[in-house]
């Protein structure tokens, strides 16, 4: 199957926020710092890299439509963004030669999905500022039971 990831265009707003609200997120900020996921011209996931430090990026939002689930299309949009977060983050300031981290915060069973992908739990201390505290006074997080997460990579010419 052929699929295409590129930056969200304003027509993808609508589309986009649906996906993320069967996920119970919504949208991060403009929406053309979401990335996007489509088969044809279908869009069928996104997500949003920060970067928050030198070579220091967090995962916000990440999600794929519920009818396209278990068929490796999460896997593959995950694996491109945390493979080349400096060119999916619109705020990025470039590339290094350095191994780089990449940060999120696994909702309820998601952890596992993130864990399949090279993530792994973490204390929320690790994650930058706002993230590290986006959970505290949350009154759902008993019932959403956030994991923090790391993926350490690297530059893969090196």
């Amino acid at each position: 199957m052929n699929y295409r990831i590129m930056f969200a265009q304003e027509d993808a707003e609508a589309e986009l926020r649906g996906i993320l609200l069967e996920s119970d997120m919504d949208m991060a900020g403009d929406i053309r710092e979401h990335v996007l996921i489509k088969r044809h011209d279908e869009i069928i996931g996104g997500g949003m890299l920060t970067q928050t430090g030198t070579d220091v990026f967090h995962l916000i939002v990440f999600a794929v439509k519920e009818s396209a689930r278990n068929h490796g299309i999460g896997s593959i949009l995950l694996k491109d963004l945390i493979g080349q977060p400096w060119k999916h983050s619109l705020n990025s300031t470039g590339r290094t030669d350095n191994p780089y981290t990449v940060t999120t915060v696994a909702k309820g069973k998601s952890s596992v999905f993130y864990k399949k992908n090279g993530f792994a739990a973490c204390d929320f201390s690790l994650l930058a500022s706002p993230f590290r505290g986006q959970c505290d006074d949350c009154p759902e997080k008993s019932d959403c039971t956030p994991v923090a997460m790391v993926y350490q990579g690297h530059d893969p010419r090196g």
